[in-house]
C-alpha cells in the first residue's frame, strides 16, 4: 500500500527530495512503542517498551499497568519475514532483567554494541515504578545469534549502575567519541499527580557529556545545565552534518516548559564545543518523540530531517491550512526541517500523509546498505533514483487526535527517497527588457522539464506549479532575484500524469502557462 495523499502541499518551502511510504506486513512482528533498537547484518533487535497504548493520566488507576511492559527481546529479519524472541527473565536475574523491559530508555548503537541507559519501569524486587540507574551494554550480533538459536543470552549483556544516568525520556547521541545524554527526567513512583497537583518527577535540565567503555565505565564526565532551555523530555535529538562536513546534534521539540505545559519550539544546536539555542526559528510541527529520517545534501550543504507524523502543536486541516491545537494532538502530517548552509531553518509540509494517526514513539530503521555518514545521516545527493532509505517500525496508533489511549502499532512501512535537486540557475548576465515566462521544455515530459524566465527588475519573484483544478502542488522558487535570465528544473517523479500549470509572479507581472506530464 503506497501512501501519497497530496494534502497541505503549499506551506513553506520546497525540498530537494521526495518520500514514498509502502506499508508491509511481517508475520508475528511485535506491536511496541517507546522501545530501544539496534540492527546488525540485516536483522533488527528490539528491547523494552510497552505493548499497550498511550499512558493514562488518572491518579487512581496506574498509568503504566505491569501487564503491558514488554518482557521479550525480539529479533526480526525483514528480508526473510521471520521473527524470534526470548523472555528477559529466562536467563538473567530479576535485578538485571528489569531494566531491559523499561520504556523510554536512552540508547545508542556504536559498532556492534547497543548502549542502553536508564529508562522507567517496574523494579520487581521493590514492587515499585522507578527510573533505573543502569547502563546495559549489549553485544548486538551475539545476542541476535543466541535468540535465533534459542540459547542463553546472559553473557551478551554487561550491566553496571551509575546514578549519573538515572534518566528516562531523554535522548542519547554521539559526536566523535563523546556520548551526549540530553534532557529527560527522573521519576519516582507512579506517573500521576500528587494531592497538591505536583508530579513525582525531576527534570534533568542539562546535557551530560562523557566517554563510555564497553565495560560500562564513564570517564571525562561534564554537565551543561540550562534550566530554561534544556528543561525538556520526549524530544528528538537528531544526528546532523554541518555545512563544513563536521558532525553535530540538533535537539528539536520536547516537553514541557518549566512555566507552562507547552512544547519547546526553538531548536538547540550542539557541537563539541558547546550549544546554541536558535531563537530566530519556531518549529510548528511534531515536537514530540517520533520516527525521523536524516539526510545531508552535499550539493546545497543543507541538513534535512523528515518527521513521520507523531504529536504536534500544529496540524493540517482539510483545506490544507496549518491549525494550532494547544493539546498537542496526534497528527497524520509528514514534515521536514531544513537547516540551511546560511544557518537559517525552514519548515516544509510534505505532500505525503498517513491515513492514520501514527509515528509517536516509533523508530526509523536505516537501510544499512544506503550510503551514509558515520553518524547515520544519509548522503542524499547519492540517490537521484528511487531508493529504499529504511523502515518505520512500531510506535503508537491512535483512532483520534485527542483524548485517546490508542494502541501499540503493528504498522511497518518501507520508506523510499528520491533526490530531486531544485534551485534556480542564472543563464544570462544581460538585463532583459521585460518580464517573460517561456514555455517549458520538453513538453510533454517525464519526469523532468526545464522552465526559463526573464526578470527585468530586481525584487521578489515566485514560481509555483498547480494541478488541473488550480490547487498549488509545489513551490519551485520564492525569494529575491536580481535582473537576469533564469532557469529551473522541475522533477515531477512523485506526481501523477496529467495537465499542470506553472505561474510566475514578480513586481506587477504575472503569467501562467500549461504543461503536460506523461508517464
Amino acid at each position: 500500500m503506497i501512501f501519497a495523499l497530496f494534502l497541505c502541499p503549499k506551506i513553506f518551502a520546497a525540498v530537494p527530495f521526495t518520500i514514498e511510504l509502502e506499508q508491509i506486513n511481517i508475520p508475528n512482528s511485535p506491536s511496541l512503542h517507546s522501545f530501544a533498537f539496534a540492527q546488525y547484518n540485516g536483522k533488527w533487535l528490539f528491547i523494552g517498551g510497552r505493548t499497550n497504548g498511550l499512558h493514562g493520566f488518572s491518579n487512581v488507576a496506574p498509568a503504566f499497568p505491569k501487564a503491558y511492559a514488554n518482557k521479550n527481546i525480539f529479533v526480526v529479519d525483514p528480508a526473510a519475514n521471520q521473527v524470534w524472541s526470548r523472555n528477559v527473565f529466562t536467563d538473567m536475574t530479576i535485578a538485571k532483567a528489569d531494566p531491559l523491559r523499561s520504556f523510554n530508555p536512552q540508547y545508542y548503537q556504536k559498532d556492534q554494541y547497543l548502549y542502553l541507559i536508564g529508562g522507567m519501569g517496574l523494579d520487581s524486587l521493590r514492587d515499585s515504578m522507578v527510573t533505573f540507574n543502569s547502563i546495559s551494554i549489549i553485544d548486538v550480533p551475539g545476542i541476535i545469534n543466541a535468540i535465533i538459536n534459542n540459547q542463553n543470552i546472559n553473557s551478551y549483556v554487561t550491566q553496571v549502575t551509575d546514578n549519573r544516568v538515572q534518566v528516562c525520556g531523554g535522548e542519547l547521541g554521539m559526536i566523535g567519541n563523546d556520548f551526549y545524554l540530553v534532557g529527560g527526567h527522573n521519576f519516582s513512583g507512579e506517573y500521576k499527580p500528587t494531592n497538591n497537583g505536583t508530579w513525582y518527577q525531576k527534570y534533568a535540565s542539562m546535557y551530560k557529556k562523557f566517554n563510555l567503555s564497553t565495560g560500562g565505565i564513564i570517564s571525562n564526565y561534564t554537565e551543561t545545565i540550562d534550566t530554561a532551555n534544556l528543561h525538556r523530555r520526549d524530544m528528538n535529538l537528531v544526528p546532523a552534518i554541518n555545512s563544513d562536513g563536521t558532525e553535530s546534534l540538533i535537539l528539536y521539540g520536547g516537553v514541557f516548559k518549566s512555566n507552562a505545559d507547552n512544547p519547546f519550539l526553538e531548536p538547540i544546536y550542539i557541537n563539541s564545543s558547546g550549544y546554541n539555542v536558535d531563537f530566530s526559528f519556531q518549529q510548528r510541527f511534531t515536537q514530540y518523540t517520533t520516527a525521523y529520517i536524516n539526510m545531508f545534501d552535499s550539493v546545497k550543504k543543507d541538513m534535512h530531517t523528515v518527521f513521520l507524523a507523531g504529536m504536534s502543536l500544529y496540524y493540517c486541516d482539510a483545506s490544507g491550512t496549518p491549525k494550532k491545537d494547544s493539546l498537542v494532538p496526534f497528527i497524520k502530517d509528514i514534515t521536514a526541517l531544513t537547516k540551511k548552509q546560511n544557518g537559517t531553518t525552514v519548515e516544509t509540509i510534505l505532500p505525503n500523509k498517513f491515513s492514520e494517526y501514527l509515528g509517536t514513539n516509533a523508530k526509523f530503521i536505516l537501510n544499512e546498505n544506503i550510503r551514509h555518514y558515520s553518524n547515520g545521516v544519509i548522503k542524499l545527493a547519492s540517490y537521484p533514483a528511487r531508493t529504499l532509505a529504511g523502515y518505520m517500525f512500531g510506535g503508537l496508533r491512535a483512532p483520534l487526535p485527542n483524548f485517546t489511549s490508542g494502541s501499540a502499532s503493528d504498522r511497518i512501512f518501507k520508506i523510499y527517497i528520491t533526490y530531486t535537486p531544485i534551485g534556480i540557475n542564472q543563464i544570462g548576465t544581460e538585463v532583459p527588457s521585460k518580464f517573460e515566462l517561456s514555455q517549458n521544455y520538453p513538453n510533454p515530459f517525464n519526469p523532468n522539464t526545464l522552465i526559463k524566465f526573464n526578470v527585468s527588475k530586481a525584487g521578489a519573484v515566485r514560481l509555483a506549479v498547480y494541478n488541473s483544478i488550480g490547487k498549488e502542488v509545489e513551490e519551485l522558487f520564492s525569494g529575491n532575484l536580481n535582473a537576469g535570465k533564469y532557469e529551473v528544473n522541475w522533477n515531477a517523479s512523485n506526481r501523477p500524469s496529467g495537465v499542470y500549470f506553472y505561474k510566475l509572479t514578480a513586481d506587477n507581472f504575472s503569467e501562467v502557462k500549461k504543461m503536460m506530464l506523461v508517464k
